[in-house]
C-alpha cells in the first residue's frame, strides 16, 4: 500500500508538472509564426502517434481493443471531440491571445464547472467549503483579468471566453472519462488515451477543411515543429499519468495536486518567457486564489 502511494503521488505531481509547462513550448511555437490551429493539430498528432505505438507495443500489435464494449468506446470518442479537440483549440487560441500563464490559471478553474455539472446533472450538494471554493476561484478569475499580467502587447477582456470555454471542455471530458472508467473495468489508461486522442485529431482535421485551413494545419517551421512537437509530448505524459493516477486514487486526493500546474507554469514562464510576456502581483494573488478554490472544491468530487 505505501508503494501504491508513492507511486500516486510520483503520477499526480508529474501530470501537473507535465501540463504545466506544456503552455510555454506552445507560446514559444506561437511566436516563432506557428497559429493556434497548428498548434492543436500538431499536438494531437504527436499526442496520437505516441499513445497508438505504446498502445501497439504493449498488446504487440495484437486485439489492442479487446474487451472494451462499444459503448465505452464511444464515450471516450465523444470525450475526445468535446475535450481534446474543442477544449484545445480553444486553450491554444487563447495562449495565442492572452499568453501561456494567464490562460493556463484560468482554465485551471475546471473543477468550478465540474462540481456545477455535479449539482445540475446529479443533484448532489454543495457544501459550505465548496461555496467558498466556488468565491475563491471567481476572486481570482477577477484578479487576473485587472492584473495587466501576460502577453507584454496586452489582451482585451473578453478574450478569457477562451481559457473559460476549454475549461468548461475540460471538464465535461473528466465527467465522460470518469464514467467510462467506472462502467468498463476493463478499459486501461493507454487504450483510453488511444481512442480520446485519434478522435480529437480527426474532429480538428475535419474542422480545419470546413473552415478551409486543411493545408495550414501541417505548415510551420522548424522552431514551430519541435515546440509544438513537444507540447505534444508534454500533454501525452501529463494525460497519461493523470489516468493512471485516478486509477490508484479518487480524484478528491488527485485533482488538488494536478490544480499545481499553473504553478509550473508561472514559475517557467517567468524565467523563459519575460520577452514575451509579464507575471504581475495582481497575477500571483489571483493564482493563489484559483489553486484555493480548486483545493475547495476538490472536497466535493
Amino acid at each position: 500500500m505505501a508503494l501504491l502511494s508513492i507511486e500516486f503521488y510520483v503520477l499526480a505531481i508529474s501530470c501537473a508538472f507535465f501540463r504545466g509547462i506544456d503552455p510555454i513550448f506552445a507560446k514559444r511555437g506561437l511566436e516563432s509564426g506557428g497559429t493556434w490551429m497548428q498548434n492543436t493539430f500538431q499536438t494531437l498528432v504527436v499526442r496520437t502517434v505516441l499513445a497508438w505505438t505504446a498502445l501497439i507495443i504493449i498488446s504487440n500489435g495484437k486485439q489492442m481493443l479487446e474487451g472494451i464494449s462499444i459503448p465505452t468506446i464511444l464515450l471516450f470518442v465523444f470525450a475526445g471531440v468535446i475535450a481534446a479537440a474543442m477544449g484545445q483549440l480553444s486553450y491554444y487560441k487563447g495562449i495565442d491571445r492572452m499568453g501561456a500563464s494567464v490562460c493556463a490559471t484560468i482554465t485551471n478553474s475546471r473543477p468550478l464547472f465540474v462540481v456545477l455539472l455535479a449539482v445540475v446533472w446529479l443533484g448532489e450538494n454543495m457544501t459550505v467549503l465548496g461555496m467558498i471554493g466556488v468565491v475563491s476561484i471567481m476572486m481570482g478569475v477577477v484578479f487576473i483579468t485587472r492584473s495587466k499580467s501576460g502577453n507584454i502587447t496586452g489582451w482585451k477582456r473578453s478574450d478569457i471566453v477562451f481559457p473559460l470555454f476549454a475549461a468548461v471542455a475540460f471538464a465535461i471530458g473528466n465527467v465522460i472519462r470518469k464514467f467510462g472508467f467506472m462502467e468498463d473495468a476493463a478499459i486501461t489508461a493507454i487504450q483510453a488515451l488511444a481512442i480520446n486522442d485519434l478522435a480529437a485529431v480527426i474532429a480538428v482535421g475535419i474542422y480545419g477543411l470546413a473552415v478551409g485551413k486543411g493545408r495550414k494545419l501541417a505548415a510551420g517551421n522548424r522552431e514551430s515543429y519541435q515546440n509544438f512537437g513537444l507540447s505534444g509530448v508534454c500533454v501525452f505524459l501529463a494525460m497519461f499519468t493523470l489516468y493512471e493516477a485516478l486509477i490508484r486514487a479518487p480524484v478528491s486526493v488527485a485533482d488538488p495536486i494536478l490544480g499545481t500546474a499553473p504553478l509550473f507554469t508561472v514559475i517557467v514562464a517567468a524565467i523563459v518567457l519575460k520577452d514575451v510576456e509579464r507575471i504581475t502581483k495582481g497575477f500571483v494573488i489571483g493564482t493563489l486564489l484559483i489553486i484555493t478554490g480548486v483545493v475547495l472544491l476538490s472536497s466535493m468530487l
